[in-house]
This record gives structure tokens, C-alpha cells and sequence, in this order.
């Protein structure tokens, strides 16, 4: 009850501030009553003659929320978070994905898995607006794996996240998981890809990179009373590990010689010092492991969350990011280098995005007579 008063209360006040700078900035049209020619001209009158439009703007915002309005251009506002409002149309897109594994394997006959990651309304509902509709994304993750049963291993990752609901482990302003949140998929993966020891989350060291981090969520939602998130690293520390990480892209090759280059001002945001952000293909060798193990990932970039963790049991991985690389940077990729081959996407953008029609245009490496 207090919260209803208390919101109305804000709303009251909000209505008067809004009313009273509507009638401060009413313009002057005599000065604006000639002809307008072109849109480019009402847009510069605008600007002009509502200088506090972006004030305006914000504050038309709050007052739709405090009037029941929870979702805003395709994103729940939650009580601390903004979530994605995953709605496919149809699964068509979906099911050409999975067509395109199907046909993948069959080509080149090779330990592959699959792992769907859901997104925060899927594992969090409980903050998601009560009146909203939700799209059951463990019915579709489920379905997926039946489909996929026989050719393609799944890596189910929605009962330890789902347990797990409670912690940070989605970001508040970002469409992605957190890296506790990859933690927990590394715990789920690690035990499918290879029945490997669990490590605990005591044997890495963390350094929060960023305490004041806005995300993709932020920008394309118009609510701004959401605080900043915290963007950490995760560094194994038992056995210290040499990296060596290669980017390829338009630009041609770049390498790091860590999972986490600090460059920010020269990489660009604070998700581009998360393996060195994303590109094409990012190659990551190390140097002094004892594992010969390689893999290859065709994912997205839920992989910054999850791989620091999983490398541990590897010796080489190899990332492609399919919804950015060219069928000429795949003529360097051959599948036959690995011994595993992981999809790894986040929901939304399985059903949502093409993201496998690429890969039909990887090389068979013929052997040699």
C-alpha cells in the first residue's frame, strides 16, 4: 500500500513539473509561421523552440511507467533491470538453424554440441511486469534438444541458471550474462564436453573492470532510473596460464597476450576488454597447458561470459561468430583441426537471427594421398 502511495505521489509531481515546463516552452509561432519546405526544417524548429525536449521526453517516459507502461520499445522495465521482451513471430528462423547443424554434422561427422542460453526474462520472471506475456523459452530450448537428439549432444544450461536466479548473474542493462552468470555455464558445460572437474568459483581471482557500465538494454530503452552494472573479469589462479589471443576481421589480424587487454579508450567500450571484444574469428592458443584438447565454437557473444572459465580444459579454441564472418575468413577454418565443435547461443538470437545458413561455406580439408 505504502508503494502505491509513494508512486502516485511521484506521478502527481511529475504531471505538474511536465505541465508546467509544457507551458514555459510553448513556442513563439510567429516566428516559426512561414512556409516549412523540408522535414530537416521541422526538425531544426523543434530543437530550437523546445530546448528542454529531451527533459520532456524522459519525463513523458516515467509517467507512462508510473502509469502501468512496463515495456518500452521491446524491453521489460523491471523493479532494478531492464530485460529483453523476446517475441519471435514464427520459427522459421529458428528451424533453419537447426536444419543448417543437422546438415553441418552430417558433412563432417564430428563430436558437436549444443547449448541454448536464455535470456533474463526466461530465468528471472519473477521481476518481469505481472501483466506481461512471456515466451516459454525452456519449452523452446527443450524442443530443440529433442530435435537435435541423435546427432547433436545438448548442453543444458537453464536448470543450474534458473537455480541460481536469485544472484547477479544477468546484467541489469545489458542483454547478456554476466560472468557469474558464465560461471554457472561453465559448471554445466564443463560436465557435458568432457565429464571434467568442476572448478570451484574460490580458485579464480575476479577484478571488476567497470562499476559504472550501461549496456545495449540502456541505449535502446528510453528508462534511465536504472542503476549502472558491474563488469567483472575471472582469471583461473592455481595454474597460471599464458594466452595468446588473435582477432581477425576486416583489419587483418590483431593478438593480445591476455583474456582481458585493459586498453579501453583504444578498444572502445568495457566489453571490448573481455577477450578483446568481438570479431569474426577470434583464435585463442595456450601456450602452457597440459591439455591437447581444441574446440570450436559457432556462437555469439555469450562466449565472453563463459570461455575464461572453460578454457581450463583446453589447449586451443577457436570462436566464429556467425553473425559477422565472411564465407572468405571461414576458408581458414577447418573443422577437422578439432576434436569438439560447441553451438552456443543466446536465445533470442537463435530464434530471431540467421545464424548457421553461413557455414555452409566451410572448406573440407581432403586428405592427402
Amino acid at each position: 500500500m505504502k508503494n502505491k502511495i509513494a508512486g502516485f505521489i511521484i506521478l502527481l509531481v511529475l504531471i505538474l513539473i511536465f505541465a508546467f515546463l509544457a507551458a514555459s516552452l510553448q513556442p513563439s509561432w510567429g516566428q516559426v509561421s512561414g512556409k516549412v519546405n523540408s522535414l530537416q526544417q521541422v526538425d531544426q524548429m523543434v530543437a530550437e523552440q523546445f530546448p528542454a525536449s529531451k527533459s520532456l521526453k524522459l519525463m513523458q517516459v516515467a509517467l507512462r511507467y508510473f502509469g502501468g507502461n512496463k515495456q518500452q520499445n521491446g524491453v521489460f522495465i523491471c523493479k532494478d533491470s531492464l530485460m529483453l521482451d523476446v517475441k519471435p513471430t514464427d520459427l522459421k528462423i529458428a528451424n533453419s538453424n537447426m536444419q543448417e547443424m543437422k546438415r553441418f554434422v552430417r558433412k563432417f561427422e564430428c563430436p558437436s554440441y549444443l547449448m541454448l542460453i536464455p535470456t533474463a526474462s526466461a530465468i528471472q520472471q519473477y521481476k518481469v511486469p505481472s501483466y506481461a506475456e512471456i515466451y516459454d523459452q525452456k519449452a523452446f530450448i527443450d524442443e530443440a534438444y529433442r530435435r537435435m537428439s541423435g546427432l547433436i549432444n545438448s548442453i543444458d544450461v537453464y536448470p543450474t541458471l534458473f537455480s541460481h536466479q536469485d544472484e547477479y548473474i544477468y546484467y541489469r542493462t545489458d542483454n547478456a550474462i554476466t560472468g557469474l552468470g558464465g560461471y554457472y555455464v561453465y559448471t554445466a558445460a564443463s560436465k557435458k564436453l568432457g565429464n571434467w572437474r568442476v572448478r570451484g568459483l574460490e580458485e579464480f581471482d575476479v577484478e571488476h573492470i567497470d562499476y559504472d557500465y550501461y549496456g545495449d538494454l540502456y541505449d535502446r530503452s528510453p528508462y534511465r532510473m536504472i542503476n549502472p552494472d558491474k563488469v567483472s573479469a575471472y582469471v583461473f589462479s592455481k595454474y597460471r596460464r599464458n594466452y595468446i589471443v588473435t582477432h581477425y576481421d576486416e583489419n587483418g589480424p590483431r593478438r593480445y597476450y591476455t583474456l582481458y587487454p585493459d586498453w579501453k579508450q583504444e578498444l572502445g567500450t568495457t566489453m571490448d576488454m573481455l577477450l578483446g571484444g568481438m570479431s569474426p574469428i577470434i583464435d585463442i592458443s595456450v601456450t602452457n597447458s597440459q591439455q591437447g584438447s581444441s574446440l570450436l565454437i559457432f556462437g555469439d557473444r555469450s562466449v565472453q561470459s563463459y570461455l575464461p572459465f572453460l578454457l581450463i580444459n583446453y589447449g586451443r579454441v577457436t570462436i566464429v561468430d556467425t553473425s559477422s564472418v565472411t564465407p572468405q575468413q571461414l576458408e581458414d577454418i577447418f573443422v577437422e583441426d578439432y576434436n569438439q565443435v560447441l553451438f552456443a547461443y543466446s536465445v533470442d538470437r537463435f530464434v530471431l537471427e540467421d545464424q548457421l545458413s553461413i557455414i555452409k561455406q566451410l572448406p573440407i580439408n581432403e586428405p592427402l594421398d
